[in-house]
């Protein structure tokens, strides 16, 4: 057994007896479930919990964002005559790092820390979007496995994104990436 930790709003554990429920539904509404459950998953180590504030879910879904945009705007035309094994090599080597760390934290549970890592090589992955260095193939192996490794987080996204990109079956039928 694993407890989850207390949602804690303006200073007091959320409770119907004191009235200071927040219902997600409104929040599910304008923003959706994803960002909603990648917001609660990221407010503080899970066996703690955390305190519930309406700004901070702006960022979850600021990078759910971003990560729907470097799907659905792709980068310039890459040719594999431009390729550069140093700049593919960097951006593989980030990947690696990122599947360890986020396959350690779901592990244990530490799925704030997970998204930390997510949110980071997104940032990566937009900074190499424009780098013509990158082959096709690597570029897509890159998305292709940040969206396995944001299925647990973000599924419904995920899953959608997956399809767009032309993969076939489910993104939570595939198999977790290993790293190197």
């Amino acid at each position: 057994l694993f407890n989850q930790g207390t949602i804690i709003y303006k200073g007091a554990k959320m409770s119907k007896s004191r009235g200071n429920v927040i219902a997600p539904d409104d929040y599910v509404e304008a923003v959706g479930a994803d960002v909603v459950r990648t917001y609660l998953m990221f407010i503080g180590p899970w066996e703690q919990g955390g305190e519930w504030n309406d700004s901070g879910i702006n960022g979850a879904a600021r990078w759910l964002n971003k990560v729907w945009d470097l799907f659905t705007q792709p980068p310039q035309k890459r040719e594999n005559s431009n390729r550069n094994e140093d700049s593919e090599r960097e951006l593989l080597r980030n990947l690696h790092k990122t599947i360890s760390r986020v396959g350690e934290d779901i592990e244990r549970f530490k799925y704030n820390t997970a998204i930390s890592s997510l949110m980071q090589y997104t940032n990566q992955l937009t900074d190499k979007r424009s780098d013509e260095t990158i082959s096709k193939a690597t570029w897509k192996e890159c998305l292709d496995k940040l969206l396995v490794l944001m299925a647990p987080i973000a599924p419904h996204l995920s899953e959608e994104l997956w399809e767009m990109s032309g993969n076939v079956f489910s993104v939570h039928q595939q198999k977790w990436p290993e790293y190197d």
